[in-house]
């Protein structure tokens, strides 16, 4: 059997930087198996990425707030608050908007019999690992452009400061999250900065240095937000007796 170093950093990468249960099984030799050599950019990038103390710090702490807000979220805990805040304006189409494209960016990711659809389909004979990369991440891309650049101004943030600021817990937690120091990074690259695909998932680049995020946990941080937006239309149509 070929040594595995390719395998054997990415598993140490996930171990450290992605999602529960992501990455390759321990059996697999990456090596082996991978048609295309790893580049050594992609190798250098994960070994920067594993020796950043600083940045694996904001990753513990963004995790610990998905985590605790996880939970939350199962209930109508921010229902409850967003529906409590007096005086607050509210904007449904805003709102709405918000949500329906991100369900639109969701949906560039379908799959047939577990294989990934694209636009491509037909008119160019791609790999089927590059066909996965550009469904999954393209879509990851989107859905937290929305989530996090578009929706970051205007009636939701409004509504979620005013909420905390009132004593909502699960707001409170909400607000820690959208600022917390990992969420930032990967908002400012979005919004000014760079990013790329990489054997990982995703570079996002600003003046900081540069965030690595696994495709397991972009999707754990945009089903949060998704439900985040989807509690904040819940409750503004409760408040303004949409039916």
């Amino acid at each position: 059997m070929l040594s595995d170093h390719s395998g054997d950093l990415l598993r140490q990468f996930y171990d450290a930087l992605g999602a529960p249960d992501e990455g390759l099984p321990p059996w697999l030799n990456a090596t082996e198996t991978t048609p295309v050599a790893v580049s050594q950019a992609d190798l250098d990038i994960l070994s920067t990425a594993l020796n950043d103390r600083v940045t694996r710090r904001q990753l513990r702490d963004c995790r610990a707030l998905l985590e605790d807000l996880t939970a939350r979220l199962a209930s109508d805990q921010l229902v409850r608050e967003l529906s409590g805040i007096p005086g607050v304006p509210y904007d449904l189409e805003q709102l709405s908007s918000g949500v329906l494209w991100f369900a639109m960016a969701a949906s560039l990711d379908p799959r047939e019999r577990d294989l990934p659809v694209t636009p491509l389909d037909g008119r160019t004979d791609l790999p089927l690992a590059l066909k996965v990369r550009f469904a999954v991440e393209g879509s990851l891309v989107l859905r937290l452009y929305v989530a996090l650049v578009y929706m970051r101004e205007g009636v939701l943030a409004d509504l979620i400061h005013n909420s905390a600021t009132a004593g909502g817990e699960c707001s409170a937690q909400v607000r820690r999250l959208l600022n917390s120091d990992y969420v930032r990074r990967i908002r400012n690259a979005l919004s000014h900065g760079t990013f790329s695909a990489c054997i990982a998932g995703i570079a996002f680049r600003d003046e900081h240095g540069t965030v690595v995020a696994t495709p397991g946990f972009l999707g754990w941080l945009c089903t949060s937000l998704t439900l985040i937006q989807l509690k904040a239309l819940v409750a503004s149509a409760a408040r303004l007796h949409v039916a």
